[in-house]
């Protein structure tokens, strides 16, 4: 069912004031999760709108909190996220490594405790928007839900990595990805929904491969990248993310006497001007995405993409026709909503709102 995108981020935002945050955080928020849903990525959208509120009932996110410095120096900085909101806090943490480069060239920022920090090809974006190539690495503590290469319980999280280079005249290359086979978040939508996933994503309590995503949340792992053939690529990757994000941070890499559930985010920031005033940076990733997709299509339909492609293209299609909205997701919107005491008349107005241009809702 197509929906309207800002009648969905205002339903998300009058459910976040009612659970206790600001106005102002619950709008950014909200933006942050509805692009994750047009971007095509769910798992990063508003299905995190329970998750959200049930962490600030339990005290595990923090209204109202603004990243702190812990210290800094010209070309660093430590940021304190104090347990709020993370796309508040991973923005912060961005755009003061995109400012430090801007003047050092190269600058790494790192923020600490921050409650889940969303989307990181978001952030790639907005480096990619300040003129500056950036890498961005994430670990969630007390979440180990995935395999170390050869074992059978969670010793990692799905520990994302991200980067991303500006191209002249053309959107930034995006890459985004978890060093597991897959997000934990599509195994939830599929217990949600009540499907199964497809065998190689999660291993059961014994170490048995499992189509069920139930067997997650009872004692079982996500495979790392590579699944059960090159997993330990996925596996070496995922180390070094944890300790950039945690380590670098002070946060903590993972471990058995982590016990809350946070973030830790690591951003390094590359100002392309600094190193080549006369953008041939820039240019070169032209010229360079122009060869790649130059390669003759094994589908004629399918031209060759760059990083980033699908999701802009997936983002203009939900733009036009209207945001595609998972019922398990829709109910727990509505779930959530009663929770915290807004009316089920104002949910169901804005999943009635028409979708742009009047496109059907069928």
């Amino acid at each position: 069912m197509a929906h309207s995108p800002p009648a969905i981020a205002r339903l998300a935002e009058a459910i976040l004031v009612a659970a206790g945050a600001a106005p102002d955080e619950a709008t950014i928020v909200a933006h942050y999760l509805i692009a994750a849903d047009l971007a095509g990525h769910a798992s990063h959208g508003v299905m995190r709108v329970k998750q959200y509120v049930e962490q600030i009932r339990k005290g595990e996110i923090v209204c109202g909190v603004v990243p702190q410095t812990v210290y800094e120096g010209p070309g660093f900085a430590v940021l304190e996220g104090g347990l709020g909101f993370g796309q508040i806090g991973a923005a912060a943490a961005a755009r003061m490594a995109c400012d430090k480069a801007a003047i050092q060239g190269i600058a790494i920022v790192s923020l600490r405790n921050s409650a889940h920090v969303g989307r990181l090809g978001d952030w790639v974006e907005l480096a990619a928007r300040a003129g500056c190539i950036s890498f961005h690495f994430v670990n969630t503590l007390s979440m180990p839900r995935v395999a170390p290469w050869g074992g059978k319980e969670g010793r990692l999280s799905t520990n994302p990595l991200a980067w991303g280079m500006p191209v002249a005249g053309s959107e930034p290359i995006v890459v985004d990805l978890t060093t597991s086979v897959v997000a934990e978040g599509r195994v939830r939508l599929a217990h949600n929904a009540g499907e199964s996933i497809p065998e190689g994503w999660i291993v059961d309590c014994d170490g048995n491969a499992t189509t069920d995503p139930a067997q997650l949340y009872e004692g079982g792992s996500l495979l790392p990248l590579g699944g059960t053939e090159a997993g330990h690529k996925g596996y070496a990757l995922s180390l070094m993310v944890d300790l950039m994000a945690g380590a670098l941070s002070g946060g903590g890499a993972s471990g058995g006497a982590r016990k809350f559930n946070c973030n830790n985010y690591t951003v390094i920031a590359i100002a392309e001007r600094q190193l080549a005033a006369d953008g041939s940076i820039a240019e070169e990733a032209r010229q360079f995405a122009d060869w790649v997709r130059s390669s003759t299509p094994v589908d004629a339909a399918l031209p060759v993409r760059m990083p980033g492609d699908v999701e802009r293209a997936s983002c203009s299609r939900q733009l036009r026709d209207g945001l595609e909205l998972d019922e398990s997701v829709r109910q727990s919107l509505r779930d959530t909503a009663g929770v915290v005491g807004v009316p089920l008349s104002a949910v169901e107005a804005g999943f009635s709102a028409p979708p742009p241009f009047g496109q059907s809702t069928k």
